[in-house]
């Protein structure tokens, strides 16, 4: 495992800013036991040590490569079929040494993204973190079906690892379409990483642009758009400290394609969205037609679920 920078002492069990929501007791980290899900183990372990939280490792074996391995015929002498537990020890020892002692493990059989919510659910979770695909012939990140259902489906916040997890989350980009799930994944986040260089990112496009006097309408809209952000920033569930220090940047564009380039130009560590699952913006970056986005946004990614009544 990569050590983490320590934590601030102004982070380190600094206590959740928000009413009625506290640390993640419990994180779920969905491993296929690849060498692509190192990065996502090593992302888990720090934050579950920064939350002193509880870390289980799910691992969902496939009916039809169970079956085949259980029943080789023709097994080597010297071959000793393990338990798919133990062969998921044995990897978490060998790549966290004593650290692996503090992680419960989990097996089961099915289909993965069903069986891996199923497990969150049971055991409580309260953040699921994932790592994602990397087609090294292409040099390209790949979204794969299970992450996608994980990133879609789940209730708890689902945090996507793309990087090597080499310090704390110091620099987040919370985008947001000032809307009630934007205001939830925003308190969420100011709940999970307190005093960390916090920017609000907001792109509005403009329909039909060439049909109006843009320069103008662009304008009007500007300006409609920064009075709905410092309207957005008001609510009285925003902690004060969030509202003052909090960047507000608002550009006029595509939202995925401006987004991820400000993601990469101020080399942010975590990008944050949220959404209900039907919304534009989160169409826009988890839908089929711009998957492409999320396999190559930079840093990290945390998808925060609108929940009604929450926050």
């Amino acid at each position: 495992m990569t050590g983490a920078d320590p934590i601030p002492e102004n982070v380190k069990g600094h206590p959740m800013t928000q009413p009625g929501q506290t640390p993640p007791r419990k994180i779920l980290l969905a491993t296929d036991l690849s060498c692509r899900c190192d990065r996502a183990l090593d992302r888990a372990v720090q934050l579950s040590q920064e939350w002193q939280a509880e870390l289980i490792a799910a691992y969902v074996v496939d009916p039809a490569q169970n079956r085949q391995y259980r029943f080789d015929r023709t097994p080597a002498s010297w071959r000793r079929l393990p338990s798919p537990v133990e062969r998921m020890r044995w990897r978490l020892k060998r790549d966290l040494g004593a650290a692996a002692e503090f992680i419960r493990v989990i097996v089961e059989e099915g289909e993965p993204g069903e069986t891996l919510l199923a497990i969150a659910a049971r055991e409580g979770c309260d953040l699921i973190v994932t790592g994602i695909a990397r087609d090294e012939t292409l040099g390209r990140m790949i979204l794969g079906s299970t992450v996608n259902r994980l990133v879609r489906g789940s209730p708890v916040p689902v945090l996507v690892v793309h990087d090597r997890a080499l310090r704390s989350y110091r620099s987040i980009v919370v985008a947001t379409d000032f809307s009630e799930a934007s205001l939830q994944a925003l308190l969420t986040t100011s709940a999970l990483f307190p005093a960390r260089d916090l920017t609000l990112f907001h792109a509005y496009d403009v329909p039909f642009s060439g049909m109006l006097d843009e320069r103008d309408y662009v304008r009007n809209l500007r300006t409609m758009e920064k009075d709905l952000g410092t309207k957005f920033l008001s609510d009285e569930r925003v902690d004060a400290g969030v509202r003052a220090g909090a960047d507000v940047v608002i550009e006029h564009g595509t939202p995925g394609r401006l987004l991820a380039d400000y993601v990469e130009n101020e080399h942010a560590d975590l990008t944050v969205i949220g959404s209900h699952g039907r919304g534009v913006l989160f169409d826009a970056l988890i839908g089929s037609t711009a998957q492409s986005l999320i396999e190559s946004l930079e840093g990290d990614l945390l998808v925060v679920h609108y929940r009604p009544g929450k926050g």
